[in-house]
């Protein structure tokens, strides 16, 4: 446990992980050009992942354009990470991932964010167990090595608030 003081909504808090791998997780995903991606590459920063199914993507909006908002007002876009991962694994055959990739390209040119998928399903499969339906919150470290956050299903304002503090706990100016 360890005391911060944030600079990016200025406060200071105790942070604890509320879970910790020991090295940084890693799992192959794709962005919308087809390319494999590996999680470990996109370590570096704190990261707020969203892994999300087709019909759970407006369940965290909140929490998204509270991101963006916030991130703007700071001028700190680039201090954190935002993660979206659409699991479309169900739409692994032809001609089905053609409109999957088609529908993700025009989320990613709405929301300003890359979005990756997971064909196969690995963020919901051992080490990393997120639920396969539903909207997947995580907050991780800049290291990918400790889960300081987790949640399936809509967030509430209290939870919102504790993203923001972990956030701002592990954002150096």
């Amino acid at each position: 446990m360890r005391i911060v003081k944030a600079k990016w909504i200025g406060v200071a808090m105790t942070v604890s992980a509320a879970g910790a791998w020991g090295q940084p997780m890693d799992a192959r995903i794709s962005n919308t050009k087809g390319q494999s991606v590996w999680m470990t590459q996109l370590w570096g920063k704190p990261t707020v992942i969203f892994y999300e199914d087709k019909d759970a993507t407006f369940q965290n909006q909140p929490l998204k354009d509270e991101l963006f908002k916030k991130g703007k007002e700071k001028g700190l876009l680039d201090a954190v990470s935002v993660i979206a991962i659409a699991n479309v694994r169900a739409f692994d055959w032809f001609p089905a991932k053609n409109f999957v990739v088609a529908a993700v390209k025009d989320a990613e040119k709405k929301s300003g964010v890359p979005v990756y998928v997971d064909w196969t399903g690995s963020l919901s499969s051992k080490p990393w167990n997120l639920s396969a339906t539903g909207s997947n919150v995580l907050v991780i470290d800049a290291t990918g090595e400790k889960v300081l956050f987790s949640k399936v299903g809509a967030l509430t304002a209290a939870e919102i608030d504790q993203v923001f503090e972990l956030l701002t706990s592990l954002v150096v100016r």
